[in-house]
C-alpha cells in the first residue's frame, strides 16, 4: 500500500516545478540579441606545431620566431640574428573542413642586446549561411579575424629581458548582414598591449 502511495507522489513531485514553467514563443524572442560572450578567442590557439605539440610550453621553451605569441621578450636571446616562421594549422578539421588559422613571424636582433618582432595571424571560420529566427536566408560570409603584432625586446642583463609588444585586432564574424531586428552590424576593433620579462638561467641554460 505504501509503494502504491508514493510513486504517484514522487512522479506529481518531480513534475511540479516544470509544470509552471512559461512558453516562449518565437514572437518573445524576434529580435533579441544574443551574442557570444568570448572575444577573440582565437588569439589563445596555439600558431606553430613545435610548442602546440609540447603541450603549449612556448612560454619555456628556447626562442624562435613563435616566441611573438609566447613570449616577445625572449627574442632579446634568440641565437640567430634574424628569424621567420610561418605556419598553417587547420582547426577543428574533423567537424568542420573550411576552419583555419594561418600564422607568420619573424624578429631582426639590433646590436646583440635588443630584438625588434612582428607576427600577423588570420583565423577563417570558413562560409556560414545566416537565417533568421524563422530559418529562412539573409545572407552567407566568411567570417574572419585577424591580428597584427610588432614588439620590442631588450637585455637587461645576461640572463634577464624585458618585453613590450603593441597589437591590432580586427574581428569580422557578419559582413555586414543586419541582424534579426533590422540593425546593421560592423567589424569590432581592438588594441591590446603585451609587456612580458624573460629570465634565463646559465646554470643549466632553463627559462622562465
Amino acid at each position: 500500500m505504501i509503494k502504491k502511495t508514493l510513486i504517484p507522489v514522487l512522479t506529481a513531485m518531480a513534475i511540479a516545478p516544470f509544470s509552471g514553467r512559461a512558453q516562449v514563443t518565437t514572437q518573445q524572442i524576434a529580435g533579441s540579441i544574443n551574442p557570444i560572450t568570448t572575444s577573440v578567442p582565437f588569439l589563445l590557439i596555439a600558431p606553430d606545431s613545435r610548442q602546440g605539440g609540447m603541450g603549449e610550453v612556448g612560454a619555456a621553451t628556447q626562442p624562435d620566431p613563435s616566441s611573438m605569441h609566447w613570449n616577445v621578450s625572449k627574442l632579446a636571446f634568440a641565437e640567430k640574428s634574424t628569424g621567420i616562421g610561418i605556419s598553417y594549422t587547420p582547426w577543428l578539421r574533423q567537424l568542420v573542413p573550411d576552419i583555419s588559422l594561418s600564422y607568420l613571424s619573424g624578429y631582426h636582433k639590433i646590436k646583440k642586446i635588443g630584438a625588434i618582432g612582428f607576427s600577423m595571424r588570420y583565423f577563417s571560420l570558413g562560409n556560414i549561411t545566416f537565417t533568421d529566427i524563422l530559418g529562412n536566408t539573409t545572407g552567407q560570409f566568411k567570417p574572419n579575424e585577424f591580428a597584427v603584432d610588432v614588439g620590442w625586446s631588450q637585455k637587461l642583463s645576461e640572463t634577464f629581458s624585458a618585453g613590450l609588444a603593441f597589437r591590432y585586432i580586427n574581428s569580422n564574424l557578419t559582413g555586414g548582414v543586419a541582424l534579426s531586428n533590422g540593425q546593421p552590424t560592423k567589424a569590432g576593433q581592438s588594441f591590446a598591449v603585451d609587456v612580458g620579462f624573460y629570465y634565463k638561467s646559465k646554470k643549466t641554460g632553463n627559462s622562465r
